[in-house]
């Protein structure tokens, strides 16, 4: 094998777009690596490639938008031209937009073509004839992908489930990190992200107490359920009064609007800090005091595994793959999706026991030993070698 392709549509960076970029650099010096990606996104992957000294190429018609019959003919025609021009032994699809075109395009140029699930679609925030709609489209294509790669086992076993394909294609690959990355110390983290906001600025410098920060990196997308963390927010600051806590946000999306309207009527706007986009935000993790995931949906998500690296304590929903990265009560607290009162609830009490907090970050030491960078890398690259 000497040439890997990887092929992904953009939004902003997430956990398909890290994982790319993770097994792009770790496998340059073994084998001509290109990214291919649609041009959504405001170009950030592409940025972060450069920043990496990894080849790109944009693919103009893959999109990350709705099914446009148009659009995705040229999208395909698009990547059946690359994989012509650049004859890779390997093609390694992201996200199910380029999970489709790209099968279909890679077995009509005869390259072994591996796909990774980051979270099952057909189990998104869309309608059920959505979702249907996307199952069909997964189980079409399935017999053109050599093998599927699931994050998590939860992953594998909806696909079970639902039929979408044959055990045999199947595989489990835990996503991982670097387990060396240092993180900013907690003033120096606090610090840099007042510098990125006047208001937290502000309530930094203007508490009387000693301020709490609870905070997660989510991109506003539905799944992630972030409107659930504003009605928990609610839940502490009107309802019991907690007075010392503020709550910040790393990320950005299309719900950005919603969540500042809803936190203009609660009267919560001073006490959420909505950062955007922040470059490596995993280095600022440990600005916070609780780290919290209220998401409805999930593969393996990336914000957990260094939030576990950075010791932080933290609250989450009992979906996806989480519950293999947190075990309630050991290292963490799961709590179901859509739970605000649970989730309030859990939050301050991480907020208010010391000794809880201690306990749960200890463990998550041992834990996230499991889901190392180097592990996922020769996971992968084991499945690329298959015959």
């Amino acid at each position: 094998m000497k040439k890997i392709i990887y092929i992904i549509t953009q939004s902003e960076l997430g956990g398909a777009q890290e994982n790319v970029l993770d097994l792009a650099a770790g496998l340059r010096e073994k084998y001509d690596v290109l990214v291919a990606a649609g041009p959504d996104g405001g170009g950030k992957l592409f940025k972060q490639l450069a920043d990496n000294k990894i080849s790109f190429q944009e693919l103009k018609w893959l999109r990350r938008s709705a099914a446009n019959p148009f659009a995705d003919i040229a999208g395909l025609v698009e990547i059946f031209s690359l994989l012509l021009k650049e004859r890779p032994d390997v093609i390694h699809l992201h996200s199910s937009k380029a999970g489709f075109l790209g099968s279909l395009a890679g077995k009509l140029a005869g390259v072994k073509v591996v796909y990774t699930v980051h979270g099952a679609v057909f189990e998104a925030s869309f309608s059920g004839l959505a979702r249907k709609f996307f199952l069909y489209l997964e189980k079409f294509s399935a017999p053109f992908k050599d093998k599927i790669i699931c994050v998590s086992a939860n992953d594998k076993k909806l696909w079970l489930k639902y039929n979408a394909a044959p055990e045999t294609k199947l595989a489990i690959v835990y996503n991982g990190i670097d387990l060396k990355t240092a993180f900013l110390p907690k003033a120096e983290a606090k610090e840099y992200l007042a510098s990125q906001s006047a208001n937290f600025f502000e309530a930094l410098r203007g508490s009387n107490e000693k301020l709490r920060i609870v905070g997660t990196v989510a991109n506003f997308f539905p799944e992630k359920g972030l409107p659930y963390l504003i009605e928990a927010a609610d839940v502490l600051i009107n309802k019991k009064q907690i007075k010392n806590i503020i709550f910040a946000i790393m990320g950005e999306g299309p719900q950005r609007l919603l969540l500042k309207e809803m936190l203009e009527e609660r009267g919560l706007a001073d006490k959420f800090i909505l950062l955007g986009t922040v470059a490596n935000p995993f280095k600022y993790l440990k600005a916070f005091d609780v780290f919290t995931q209220p998401s409805t949906k999930e593969g393996l998500p990336y914000a957990i595994l260094w939030a576990m690296a950075a010791e932080l304590p933290i609250v989450a929903s009992h979906v996806g793959g989480i519950p293999e990265m947190v075990k309630n009560g050991d290292n963490g607290f799961l709590i179901f999706p859509r739970d605000t009162d649970t989730l309030a609830e859990k939050i301050l009490e991480l907020l208010s026991n010391h000794a809880l907090s201690q306990k749960f970050t200890f463990n998550s030491r041992q834990k996230i030993r499991e889901f190392s960078l180097d592990k996922m890398i020769a996971a992968t690259e084991k499945i690329y070698l298959e015959k």
